[in-house]
């Protein structure tokens, strides 16, 4: 069994994308699956910080340094299964939040990307090789060539989307002139449903994913509400596991369920 590549976008920040790649990872490894997060958002690194009670800085080397080919991918990869208690394995390669990385990695040609692009290539066959079951990827928002790079190498994408009605906009024009474009597979999730929907929203939830879906042209697995104690956490709070039972965490349970049978449909 190969890895599963699958890239967590958005066409906007602000979204959520970092919360729930890194908890949709733990509720994976939870289940018993061995799981990769790979920081890829090298514009604004945040994994460093959510697992920053798990982990040991300084880093030996980041994946900036591994994109550089000044480390091994092996090297870049910081196995926190046993400090969390976890079922499965999760191993998690860090982009380097400093200032001077990160003004570093701007900087970079696009001939540098071309071969980051290979380096991703290969670092996902070495997570073939640790018989990984899937790898997560933290990516950019919008449409830089670091997130193309992440799309690229990813088997299916998980667009991240607010209903705000720009970020509605730019998500349904990024699926067509990215995701369309380059015949790569991607499914949606809403978050942050406002508040005052929620009484509503057993309700409305099959209509809006239906109404959604039929105007991205892709699937849709799930419509998260806005909990106010959810954007109040602190980053370094990993919810699926230090508050199994909220509802944010049971909500992400049920996208990993769709996510695993979309899979298994499409054969990714």
């Amino acid at each position: 069994m190969t890895a599963t590549s699958i890239s967590i976008h958005s066409s906007r920040g602000g979204t959520g994308k970092t919360v729930i790649a890194s908890n949709l990872a733990v509720i994976l490894a939870n289940k018993g699956f061995n799981v990769a997060l790979l920081d890829l958002d090298f514009r604004a690194p945040s994994l460093a910080m959510v697992f920053s009670e798990g982990i040991e800085m300084p880093n030996k080397c980041w994946l900036n340094e591994f994109l550089d080919n000044k480390c091994s991918a092996e090297q870049g990869l910081i196995d926190v299964s046993g400090k969390y208690n976890l079922r499965g394995s999760l191993l998690i390669g860090l982009a380097n939040p400093a200032i001077g990385a990160i003004r570093n990695t701007m900087e970079k040609s696009r001939s540098w990307e071309v071969t980051a692009v290979k380096r991703l290539f290969s670092l996902l066959s070495t997570l073939n090789n640790l018989k990984i079951d899937f790898c997560i990827s933290d990516t950019s928002p919008g449409v830089q060539y670091s997130s193309i790079n992440a799309i690229v190498s990813s088997d299916i994408s998980l667009i991240i989307t607010t209903l705000d009605s720009l970020d509605l906009k730019a998500t349904e024009d990024m699926l067509v002139e990215l995701y369309d474009a380059l015949d790569k597979k991607a499914v949606v999730l809403v978050n942050k449903f406002s508040p005052e929907m929620r009484i509503k929203l057993t309700d409305i939830n099959g209509k809006l994913a239906s109404k959604l879906e039929r105007i991205f042209g892709h699937p849709v697995v799930g419509v998260i509400p806005c909990y106010c104690d959810v954007l109040q956490t602190e980053r370094t709070t990993l919810l699926a596991l230090q508050k199994p039972n909220h509802p944010f965490v049971r909500d992400l349970e049920k996208v990993a369920e769709k996510l695993e049978n979309y899979i298994s449909i499409i054969g990714a």
